[in-house]
């Protein structure tokens, strides 16, 4: 997302409650452009307008625990087909294996978190966006809950994982998990 009048750029790393931020910003700032999927910030710099440059604009994304994140990430793939069912794009990343098949077939996207200005993070969602808010000078929104029903039970991610998928995902993420100090956290009952 590009907003060419209040100059911010926003990345949507997918999972990362990007489609919410999205739609708080769209409601309360006019001008915001959008573009299909998880475009790279290379994209997005080319709909920056000719008298501007990268360095006028706040960029800022979204990080959140990887071992977290994948679990919602299959959970979104392997029902994009029944959210989606008349579109064929969707039916190309349709998943239709075990989480431990998707775990060993997904691949990181690298993000390079040093050309942001400001890493929201998921697990402080409100508080992160509420600076964003301040730094773009406009009023504190609610972020909606945009919830695209992919079924994901309500239990904590960990329970998805042995030691050796919880590997696989340290090994992948090592920079984000590096970077923001993430932990597989055990939960005790």
């Amino acid at each position: 997302m590009i907003n060419n009048k209040h100059k911010f750029i926003f990345l949507h790393i997918g999972k990362c409650a990007g489609s919410s931020i999205k739609s708080a910003l769209n409601s309360s700032c006019e001008g915001c452009e959008y573009s299909n999927g998880h475009p790279t910030l290379d994209f997005l710099y080319s709909k920056i307008l000719p008298t501007h440059s990268p360095s006028d604009y706040f960029k800022f994304s979204v990080t959140r625990n990887p071992w977290d994140r994948v679990v919602s990430l299959y959970h979104h793939m392997t029902t994009v087909t029944k959210r989606w069912p008349n579109n064929p794009e969707k039916r190309k990343i349709q998943f239709n294996g075990t989480f431990e098949e998707f775990v060993n077939k997904t691949t990181y996207v690298n993000t390079d978190y040093f050309e942001l200005d400001y890493i929201i993070r998921y697990e402080s969602l409100q508080h992160d966006f509420n600076i964003v808010c301040d730094r773009l000078n406009i009023k504190q929104i609610k972020l909606p809950c945009i919830d695209y029903d992919t079924g994901r039970p309500a239990r904590n991610y960990q329970s998805y994982y042995n030691a050796k998928l919880q590997q696989i995902v340290a090994e992948k993420y090592a920079k984000d998990i590096e970077m923001f100090k993430y932990k597989f956290e055990v939960k005790k009952c």
